[in-house]
């Protein structure tokens, strides 16, 4: 009897954490795919919108949207081409108060002002070169990012909600979409992966061709092992790395485990630069071929998932 009753309690705090884990991942999704409406309104203003300057005749403090508790906003009364618009205002560092001058853009078509650049700013720092950790997505513009986690955490909510659903009232249909979704979503990350892939080697290849070699000043050395909870012992592939001045600058950049067992602080290494896209790499470093292997992965998982499929189709033809 007890044993029953743990088990229904047990399936009901299950049931419970999942609906608000859905609920959560739910509202995330809507709150980035509005964030993501918003950067695409933006771009337009951003491309096609006129710079003018104006003053600012009120300042309203008070919250009016949701973003308005992450951001330090204002929403500002100012007067354009003979009439009065409210725009939302963030203020980075400046304090912006009534009769102060601003720079908004006015886009005719929306007929609205609005405050010039990105309100989502990415890390777009270049201290740390982009084959270090590499990825695509750092090519990706403000939107297209948006466009990629708005996607992520769609699929992360069916997948919940089906689960949700699946443990109150098991529907077949749903179950089938369910597998569906999940092996198109893991064709999906093989293409990804594949692409993300391509571009390193093309990244790596155009600064070692492109790339105008100088020399640097070492500072430091470091490395990492690129797998988290996985054995080191029985292959040695850490990602190899050196601090360097460079006119001033200081800058983390890749290089081969020679260069990692033989420079010390204050020596000299030989380095590509590519002015077009402002980084470095040691003329030494090999790239590197861990990139293969999640690609390869999700390829092999979704060949595994599809074949017995293939499999019955075969037999039930022949």
């Amino acid at each position: 009897m007890l044993k029953e009753l743990f088990t229904s309690l047990g399936r009901v705090y299950n049931f419970l954490i999942s609906l608000i884990v859905a609920v959560i991942l739910g509202f995330t999704t809507w709150a980035f795919w509005e964030v993501y409406k918003e950067a695409l309104v933006q771009r337009e203003f951003i491309k096609e919108g006129q710079l003018v300057s104006v003053t600012v005749n009120r300042a309203d403090h008070t919250q009016r949207s949701w973003r308005d508790i992450l951001g330090n906003s204002v929403y500002l009364t100012v007067e354009c081409k003979g009439k009065d618009y409210i725009t939302r205002y963030v203020r980075d560092t400046s304090y912006v108060s009534v009769g102060d001058r601003v720079q908004l853009l006015y886009h005719p078509r929306y007929d609205a002002v609005r405050q010039p650049g990105d309100e989502i700013h990415f890390d777009q720092s270049k201290r740390t070169s982009r084959l270090i950790e590499w990825t695509a997505i750092r090519f990706f513009s403000n939107e297209n990012r948006l466009l990629f986690f708005c996607l992520f955490l769609s699929i992360a909510t069916f997948f919940v909600i089906s689960g949700v659903i699946a443990t109150v009232l098991p529907v077949p249909f749903l179950q089938s979409l369910a597998r569906f979704v999940f092996v198109a979503t893991l064709f999906a990350a093989a293409v990804f992966f594949t692409f993300d892939t391509w571009r390193y080697y093309q990244y790596y290849q155009h600064l070692k061709t492109d790339g105008q070699q100088v020399t640097v000043r070492v500072l430091d050395t470091d490395r990492k092992w690129p797998f988290k909870h996985s054995k080191r012992d029985f292959i040695d592939w850490y990602d190899y790395s050196a601090t360097i001045r460079y006119q001033q600058q200081e800058r983390v950049i890749p290089i081969s485990k020679d260069d990692f067992e033989i420079l010390k602080p204050n020596d000299s290494l030989k380095a590509f630069y590519d002015e077009s896209v402002d980084d470095f790499m040691s003329v030494d470093f090999p790239p590197s071929y861990s990139q293969i292997l999640l690609p390869a992965f999700f390829w092999l998982l979704a060949f595994i998932l599809l074949r017995p499929g293939f499999t019955r189709s075969k037999k039930s033809q022949s």
